[in-house]
């Protein structure tokens, strides 16, 4: 590993992923990280700053990570924006940082293809910052001066981050006919992961990814020993045959899949660190193979593993908590949300699983806690106030849980929010003696989703309790 790395990482405040340059980073849970950073630098200028009062004009151009950006300051940062579409002749220009106005500055046709690496290399480091928008922009930029595999690998995986998966294949494509094998091995396993996990449903076919996989395999076998020995290589022949066992797990062939990991994991721990943390990729998705096998004694012996590899990404611990959920352990659950919120306290799924599992230990103030804090983090999710409300009935507290309740039933909510947030509105009116207002809740629920058995019954018993 890097030393600068090591010791960052060692030093007890990093994950290995979060602190990888741009070249070994890994794109695991990417949208998740970069939620959490926004939350982070809006609350950080907010407190530092004092109120933020905020124009934009011409809100038309914003970028989608601007756009979330914004919305996450708004929501949780305490800032005050608004949108404006038109153009503003009198706004002060943009401020662009040393390191942004040297791009620009290489951007021009008249310099572009001079300046070509670097124009790459920038926008690489876009791409693993997770904007690929802005990657996408100087790809454009790129296609007019030169058409090259790096350029068409920057376009491939671009698209693919913004979920343009068409486009990410016919970019794949231009990738896989370069004349080094590197390039195509590259290039197949990525189409190859575009028909196992990222075109859409019509598009996805496991028997096309495997034989994008096993032709790009084919193509590393043919290389000859001191290639394969190579570091670079060697990442590429196990992650191609991550994405095979991949496609076993989804055959239910689990335990080939298994063997297929655990001889990835094997060799990437012989490599040198730079390669070998993404080890954590393979562990993680071992412990998933166990635990859909039922084998929850390894599947947490094996997030143990992964925490011992990385122990700074919370998403890590709150895996290891679902496995610890499954086998009965809430209270070994709990602590693992724990651990994940001492990393990170800007995760809504984190504090949702902590309010479930306080709920199942029967600390049901301490869950309704836990969910409002979900609820703030993630305002766009209806299930944090349901379970807000549910938690709330359990601890007794019903004027609370009722104060949640007003218009809470709308034609936005799917099937399932519906009856849940009817069926405990109804409760709550039931304990309070108002069974007129709790057949109102169930009716409302009805009138969006007519065929709902589960309110149909509830409509039933309130009747018959009328009677």
């Amino acid at each position: 590993m890097d030393t600068k790395l090591a010791g960052k990482v060692r030093a007890g405040t990093t994950s290995l992923t979060d602190a990888a340059t741009s070249n070994e980073q890994i794109r695991f849970f990417q949208h998740q990280r970069a939620r959490r950073s926004y939350i982070k630098i809006a609350k950080y200028i907010r407190e530092n700053f004092g109120p933020i009062d905020i124009q934009v004009a011409d809100a038309g151009a914003l970028d989608r990570p601007s756009r979330e950006f914004l919305d996450a300051a708004v929501r949780l940062g305490g800032w005050s924006v608004q949108l404006r579409f038109d153009s503003d002749a009198n706004a002060s220009g943009p401020r662009f940082m040393p390191e942004e106005q040297a791009l620009l500055a290489m951007l021009p046709a008249s310099s572009r293809k001079d300046h070509a690496g670097h124009i790459v290399s920038a926008a690489f480091d876009y791409v693993n910052s997770g904007d690929a928008w802005t990657a996408l922009n100087l790809g454009h930029l790129l296609q007019d001066v030169e058409q090259s595999p790096r350029v068409w690998n920057l376009m491939a995986i671009a698209h693919a981050m913004v979920d343009e998966t068409v486009q990410a294949e016919y970019y794949y494509d231009r990738w896989s006919t370069s004349e080094d094998p590197l390039d195509a091995i590259r290039a197949l396993y990525g189409k190859a992961m575009l028909y196992a996990r990222h075109h859409p449903d019509g598009l996805r076919s496991l028997d096309r990814s495997e034989e994008l996989l096993n032709e790009a395999y084919a193509l590393v076998q043919q290389l000859d020993a001191q290639q394969r020995s190579d570091d670079r290589v060697v990442f590429d022949e196990v992650f191609n045959r991550n994405g095979y066992a991949l496609i076993l797990f989804r055959r239910g062939q689990v335990d080939e899949a298994i063997r297929l990991l655990r001889w990835g994991i094997k060799r990437l721990t012989q490599t040198g660190e730079k390669v070998a943390i993404h080890r954590s990729v393979l562990i993680y998705n071992l412990a998933q193979c166990y635990k859909q096998t039922g084998n929850l004694t390894a599947a947490i012996a094996t997030y143990t593993e992964l925490l011992d590899v990385d122990p700074y990404m919370p998403e890590y611990h709150l895996e290891a908590a679902k496995c610890h959920a499954s086998a009965g352990n809430f209270g070994a659950a709990l602590s693992a949300c724990r651990e994940a919120v001492d990393l990170d306290d800007n995760l809504a799924s984190a504090w949702g699983m902590i309010g479930v599992y306080e709920g199942e230990l029967d600390s049901h103030g301490a869950a309704a806690e836990a969910h409002a804090r979900a609820a703030a983090l993630d305002p766009g999710s209806y299930t944090h106030i349901t379970n807000v409300v549910y938690s709330l009935i359990l601890a007794e507290r019903l004027d609370e849980a009722r104060d949640h309740t007003a218009g809470w039933i709308h034609s936005a909510l799917l099937k399932e929010d519906a009856e849940r947030r009817a069926s405990l509105g109804a409760e709550i009116s039931v304990r309070q003696g108002r069974c007129a207002e709790a057949l109102e809740q169930v009716e409302a629920g009805l009138a969006l989703f007519p065929d709902s058995q589960v309110l149909i019954a509830n409509r039933k018993a309130l009747s018959d309790m009328q009677v």
